[in-house]
C-alpha cells in the first residue's frame, strides 16, 4: 500500500524539512507519554488513597485495579520518555524516519484494537462478578472499563497523529530499488 501511494504521488508534493518533521514526531511522542504518565500518576494516587479509605469491597477492588494497571502505564511512559529523551531530530535519515513513524503508527493502532478486547473483558468481569456476588470481579471489571476506555481514546489519537505525520513525510519521499530519497 505504501509503495502504491508513493508511486501515485505527483512530483509537485511539498518538500519535507526532515529535521523539523522529526522534531514534531519526537515532540508528539513526548507529549503523548506525558499525558499517559500524568493519567497514570493521577490514577495511582486516587487508587492508593481510595483502596486505603474505601470500605465498599467493590470500590476497593476498583481502586486496586486502577492502581496496578497504571503502574504498568507509568512504566511504559517512563521507558518511552527515557528512550527518546536525547534523540536529536537531525540524527535521522529519511529511511529511519519513515520506519520509526510507521512502527509507532502500527503499535498505537494495534494497541487500540487490544483496548477493545480490554473493554469486552471488563464487561465480562463486571457481569460475572454481579452474577456471582464476587466484589473482586466487579471492581476489577470496573477498573478495566475505565482504563480500557481511556487507552482506546489515547491509542486511537496517538495512532491518528502518527498516521498524519507518516503521510506528510511520505509525500516528500521517493522510494526506488536503491533506497529511500527525498526532496528536502
Amino acid at each position: 500500500m505504501l509503495l502504491s501511494l508513493v508511486l501515485s504521488m505527483s512530483l509537485a508534493a511539498e518538500p519535507v524539512d526532515l529535521t523539523a518533521w522529526n522534531r514534531e514526531r519526537l515532540q508528539t511522542s513526548r507529549v503523548g507519554m506525558f499525558v499517559l504518565g500524568g493519567w497514570a500518576v493521577a490514577n495511582m494516587g486516587v487508587g492508593a488513597v481510595g483502596f486505603g479509605l474505601e470500605r465498599d469491597e467493590r470500590l476497593r477492588f476498583l481502586h486496586l485495579g486502577n492502581l496496578t494497571w497504571n503502574a504498568v502505564n507509568l512504566g511504559l511512559a517512563l521507558v518511552s520518555l527515557i528512550t527518546e529523551w536525547n534523540l536529536a531530530p537531525d540524527s535521522f535519515d529519511a529511511k529511519t524516519s519513515l520506519l520509526a513513524s510507521e512502527r509507532l503508527e502500527k503499535v498505537f493502532f494495534i494497541n487500540a484494537a487490544l483496548d477493545v478486547a480490554y473493554l469486552a473483558t471488563a464487561a465480562f468481569l463486571w457481569q460475572r462478578g454481579d452474577a456471582t456476588g464476587d466484589a473482586r470481579l466487579v471492581g476489577f471489571g470496573q477498573a478495566l472499563l475505565i482504563q480500557g476506555a481511556f487507552l482506546a481514546l489515547f491509542d486511537g489519537t496517538m495512532g491518528f497523529l502518527n498516521m498524519r505525520l507518516t503521510d506528510r513525510l511520505v509525500t516528500g519521499l521517493t522510494i526506488t530499488p536503491m533506497g529511500v530519497s527525498g526532496r528536502f
